[in-house]
């Protein structure tokens, strides 16, 4: 399952990229905010991911900014948040690439950081969805380490995305 809050337009775009690229932190909260009311109810067993950010873009802005997100996301749900996740690489995927490239750099991503509980309901968290490979990427990770329940929350849905 894939839950999405928005399209990246209009407003929520602007908000995305004032978070990411201008510092503006107070719109964590927000973003939060919008995840929320994008998902259903969830179990108290429900694990909530941040999809790791490159450490150069953790160093140019400061923070991580899905880590952040994902926390107030876990406080206001009351549900634990892992970074279950690393980096392997420091690649960014790039909207201009296309979803071939997007696919074959994403299966390089991720490694497991912790112990997968096959009980747990995880559910990954991203800003963006593009083509879905970084995500998708990130769900294959935690399915081969064990994860029997996984599942994808975006704040904004960029393009038609192919699933």
């Amino acid at each position: 399952m894939i839950w999405c809050f928005s399209r990246r337009t209009g407003v929520v775009a602007k908000i995305i990229d004032d978070y990411k690229f201008s510092r503006v932190q107070a719109a964590a909260g927000l973003l939060s905010e919008f995840l929320d009311e994008a998902l259903p109810e969830l179990p108290s067993e429900t694990v909530i991911i941040p999809i790791p950010t490159i450490s150069k873009n953790i160093r140019r802005r400061g923070f991580d900014h899905i880590r952040k997100i994902t926390i107030k996301l876990s406080r206001r749900r009351k549900i634990e948040c892992r970074s279950l996740l690393r980096r392997r690489n420091n690649v960014t995927q790039h909207f201009t690439k296309s979803s071939t490239q997007r696919k074959r750099q994403a299966k390089e991503f991720f490694e497991i950081a912790g112990k997968v509980d096959k009980n747990k309901r995880y559910i990954i968290i991203d800003d963006i969805f593009t083509t879905g490979s970084t995500v998708l990427a990130a769900a294959e990770c935690l399915r081969k380490n064990g994860a029997k329940h996984v599942e994808i929350a975006v704040i904004a849905r960029h393009g038609r995305p192919k699933l």
